[in-house]
């Protein structure tokens, strides 16, 4: 009786030991960019994943529950890594804060991009998303950026520089990715992203798809600047918004680099969710004698000096048509920040 008790109890306590939920614990990793361009990155086209398990060498446990039969992803940790804090503001308010690398870090490679540089030479600019999550859930749920820039030296793909910081954007877990690729009149790089804001899609049919725009260094990978609903396209019954941003020129100037952005499109007042980045800088009593409808174009200076940023107030002219059915155009006098 005594040895049926004796294996009762041991049974019993393998049975509970077996249900334990089995704890998956990340890689602890650095980033050191020295180490880093001594790898060897291969002579043909970059793989993803692969540049993802050299960057971030912490690949997941088949065993994990986490794991996505979507999407590959390194699970990493980084004790050595100094933390950074960022912030959202509204209305001058933060309304979101965020501190990265997180306890544990789920990151994927979203794209790679390939562009000539300045001299010619082949070069691809490779994004990556981290969030602490695997799953791809959450609209308003954003990502962290991180950047590899490439270069093909004597037929040899060479690391020439690694950003794991670099903006905090995006939607579904995932920040957008560099999509385009810009060489201005000064001759340095710059890098787009056109995105950010729940990257382009919409959970309701009555909600337009907006996009931001942001502005990279070349070099650094740092991010220079980012306008708001930069872009807007129709969705479901949200119809008639939709305007577009582009970089139109970048060039050196005695007080810096100067970005020349123009904005046009049209807006529809009855889905005026979020209006246009320059439009932002009308006063509402100005916006508010505008008609329904109307379409518009807007240009705006942005400077960057060695410190800091000038953003400068936008040009902005409409053009309606009047309760007679007469076409008019018409200057909209802006102010020196945006209108809260």
């Amino acid at each position: 009786m005594r040895n049926l008790s004796a294996f009762l109890c041991l049974f019993i306590a393998f049975w509970n030991f077996s249900q334990e939920e089995v704890t998956f614990h990340p890689t602890d990793i650095s980033f050191d960019l020295n180490r880093m361009k001594t790898l060897d990155f291969g002579t043909d086209s970059l793989d993803g994943d692969k540049v993802l398990f050299q960057l971030f060498p912490a690949p997941m446990q088949e065993e994990d529950p986490e794991l996505s039969d979507w999407k590959t992803s390194a699970f990493w940790s980084c004790s050595s890594c100094s933390r950074y804090d960022f912030v959202s503001y509204e209305d001058d308010e933060i309304t979101e804060k965020e501190t990265l690398p997180y306890a544990a870090n789920y990151t994927w490679c979203t794209n790679i991009l390939y562009y000539q540089s300045e001299k010619g030479s082949l070069r691809a600019i490779v994004s990556f998303s981290t969030s602490q999550m695997n799953d791809g859930t959450g609209r308003f749920t954003r990502g962290l950026l991180s950047l590899a820039n490439f270069e093909k030296q004597h037929g040899t793909w060479k690391l020439m520089n690694f950003e794991p910081f670099v903006n905090f954007q995006g939607s579904f877990t995932q920040a957008s990715p560099v999509d385009e690729v810009i060489i201005g009149e000064n001759g340095k790089i710059y890098f787009l992203i056109h995105g950010g804001e729940a990257n382009g899609v919409s959970a309701e049919e009555y909600w337009p798809l907006y996009q931001g725009l942001y502005i990279l260094d070349g070099e650094s990978l740092k991010e220079i600047f980012h306008q708001q609903a930069a872009s807007c396209s129709e969705n479901g019954e949200a119809v008639g918004s939709n305007w577009i941003t582009a970089v139109k020129k970048i060039k050196g100037t005695s007080e810096g680099v100067q970005f020349i952005l123009e904005t046009k499109g049209l807006l529809v007042k009855e889905f005026d969710w979020y209006r246009p980045g320059m439009l932002q800088f009308i006063s509402k009593e100005d916006f508010d004698q505008l008609p329904p409808r109307f379409e518009f174009e807007a240009v705006q200076h942005v400077t960057k000096p060695e410190k800091g940023l000038k953003v400068e107030k936008p040009l902005v002219s409409v053009t309606y048509k009047n309760e007679t059915g007469t076409v008019r155009k018409q200057i909209i006098e802006t102010q020196n920040t945006p209108v809260k």
